[in-house]
Order: structure tokens, then C-alpha cells, then sequence
């Protein structure tokens, strides 16, 4: 049990490092397009993303060796109500990455939309499609995140029974 928790804190924690790194590519994209590219709009919104996801990811990543530790010694304490716990967590992880990636995908339908009544040109364009960008990255690290939990709850489902 004590392998699976590891393992499963371990891709979690290299998904906020994953999503840090988008941060950093945001960041550097949209220096690039900032100095080299008329789009003005789009590598603003990509910096300030970018930024945000740094501020947000990488300080979780530093900190979550923390979290195994104390994720590890509740385990030792108390198994049972350890393995009950984590899985209602999960399961209510799980219905959190559904919300999360039907909330993502309609904004990017709304996004998209919105731009069909947009020119090139406009500084809403530039906008928009830096956060499609971005959502659609959140809704593949998202993926990851439910594969990792789905495996995770059906291990741990098997030390209930």
C-alpha cells in the first residue's frame, strides 16, 4: 500500500511540475511574441498566464515532498481510516477533473465562438486564443491527473475488501 501511495504522489507531483514548465514555455512564447510579432494582445496574455502558472505550480512542486511525508506518516498511523479516506478523496477527485474539463471545454466553444465575431487584428483575438491555448493544456494535464487517480482508487479500492 505504501508503494502505490508513493507512486501515485510522485505523477501528482510531476503534473505540478509539468504545469509549471507550461508556465515557463508560456512565458518565453510570449516574450518572443512580444519582441518579435506584431500580436501584442496574445503574447501579453501569455506572459501574465504564464506567470500565474509559475507563481502557482512551482511552489506547490517545491513543497510536496511535505505532503508525501505527511501523506506517509498518516498512513503508518492509522491504515484503515487512512484507505477510507483516500478513497472518498479520490472519488471526489474524479468529479472534480469531470467538472473541471467540461467547464474548460465550453469555455474554449465560448472562446471560439466569440472570435468567430472577431477580426485578426483585435486585441480580444490575441486574448482569446492565448486562453484556448492554455485551457487545452489544462484539460491535458487533467487527463493525466484522472488516469493517475482512476489507477490510484482502483488499487486502492482492493485493500477495503
Amino acid at each position: 500500500m505504501e508503494d502505490l501511495l508513493n507512486e501515485f504522489l510522485k505523477s501528482e507531483k510531476a503534473l505540478f511540475l509539468f504545469s509549471g514548465i507550461i508556465g515557463v514555455v508560456s512565458l518565453i512564447i510570449g516574450v518572443l511574441f512580444l519582441t518579435f510579432a506584431n500580436h501584442k494582445s496574445f503574447a501579453i496574455t501569455l506572459i501574465v498566464l504564464g506567470v500565474l502558472e509559475i507563481a502557482t505550480m512551482f511552489p506547490t512542486y517545491l513543497n510536496y515532498q511535505q505532503k508525501i511525508e505527511n501523506k506517509t506518516s498518516i498512513y503508518k498511523n492509522n491504515e484503515t481510516n487512512f484507505v477510507k479516506t483516500e478513497l472518498a478523496e479520490s472519488q471526489k477527485a474524479l468529479k472534480s477533473f469531470f467538472k473541471l474539463k467540461l467547464i474548460y471545454g465550453i469555455l474554449i466553444v465560448i472562446l471560439i465562438f466569440g472570435m468567430s465575431f472577431l477580426g485578426e487584428k483585435s486585441m480580444f483575438f490575441g486574448i482569446c486564443s492565448a486562453l484556448i491555448l492554455h485551457l487545452a493544456f489544462a484539460i491535458t494535464i487533467d487527463n493525466f491527473g484522472e488516469k493517475y487517480t482512476k489507477h490510484y482508487l482502483t488499487e486502492i479500492s482492493a485493500f477495503i475488501k
